[in-house]
Parts: C-alpha cells; structure tokens; sequence
C-alpha cells in the first residue's frame, strides 16, 4: 500500500509541476484570456499566488521524507483541485472539468491512504 501511495505522491507533484510551468510561468494567452478578463487587475497576482501554491504543494508531496506532512499537504492538493474545478468550470467555455474530479479524486484517497491505512 505504501508503494501505491508514494505512486499517487509523484503522480500528483508532476501534474502539479506541470501546472506550475503552464499556467505561471509560461501561460498561454489565448486560452486563459476568459480568466484574466475575469480577474482584471488582479489576474497577474493571482496567477503568479496560484504558481507558487501549486510549485510549493508539489514539492510537498515529495519531500516528506524529512518532514511529516503528507497528508495535509494531500489535503491542500484535493481542496486546490476543488477550486480549479470551480474556475474552470466558470472560466471556460468547453470545460474538461474531468481532469481536475481525477485528480482531486486521487489526492482524496492519498489523504486517507496516509490518514487512515497507514495508521492501522
């Protein structure tokens, strides 16, 4: 089982890596153009506070070795995925909100994978 869930932990810091380049430090203008219309202003901060929290979280789930704190970093990653549901959902006009159920899905199981199966 730890074996698993150290798979879902690599798993969910590439995706979150990946958001990290794609959305903070190389965003595509044209399809998050929706996004920053609705943002105004304030769209460069919150996309630059989004890169850092997604780079930050990642680097969470994979450095556990030295700290403890997988599971609330798990349970960041779930809550991270709710919101992007929620944005993309509100952002987009063709939604691929599927991406973000599986990965809130997966960081879901890790946090009781690490919570609950580990303890027992």
């Amino acid at each position: 089982m730890n074996t698993l869930l150290w798979a879902l932990q690599i798993i969910l810091a590439i995706k979150l890596f990946t958001v990290t380049f794609n959305h903070g430090l190389r965003p595509d203008p044209v399809k998050m153009q929706r996004g920053r219309d609705r943002f105004g202003r304030m769209a460069k901060p919150v996309l630059i506070l989004v890169a850092a929290l997604t780079l930050l979280t990642g680097l969470g789930l994979i450095l556990p070795v030295m700290l403890d704190f997988v599971p609330w970093t798990a349970a960041f990653t779930a809550f991270l995925m709710l919101i992007a549901t929620g944005f993309h959902l509100r952002c987009r006009e063709e939604p691929k909100v599927w991406v973000s159920l599986i990965l809130f899905a997966l960081a879901a199981f890790l946090v009781y994978g690490r919570w609950v199966v580990s303890l027992l």
